[in-house]
């Protein structure tokens, strides 16, 4: 299984395979064009979405720390979603260069697509 960025999925929308996202990637791609929110929830309803737990969480929050402790900086979302993967230790599948970084790629697996 992968977990997804936002980029990813949005790119999905052109034509792209499964995926499995927390509910943050998918308020992403709501917020990334007009809203036709509905025409969205048909495009990815093949979608499974990660159940928010504790668990995700703590291992989002740790990511974040040990990025500041080696001085490296991601946005909150970013490093909230790069964790969701880690925490069930799943891939993480990104089309941009923000996921690619040290203190993220040597804690999980990523795909740059």
């Amino acid at each position: 299984m992968t977990l997804y960025d936002s980029s990813v999925l949005i790119d999905y929308l052109d034509g792209r395979d499964d995926a499995v996202a927390p509910p943050l990637v998918l308020y992403e791609v709501f917020k990334s064009g007009p809203a036709d929110f509905d025409a969205v929830d048909g495009a990815l309803e093949w979608l499974v979405v990660l159940d928010e737990t504790p668990e995700l969480a703590r291992a989002a929050a740790e990511l974040q720390d040990d990025l500041a402790n080696s001085g490296q900086a991601l946005s909150a979302r970013d490093t909230y979603i790069a964790g969701s993967a880690k925490g069930p230790g799943e891939r993480l599948a990104a089309s941009n260069a923000d996921f690619d970084v040290p203190g993220i790629t040597d804690a999980l697996d990523v795909d740059i697509v």
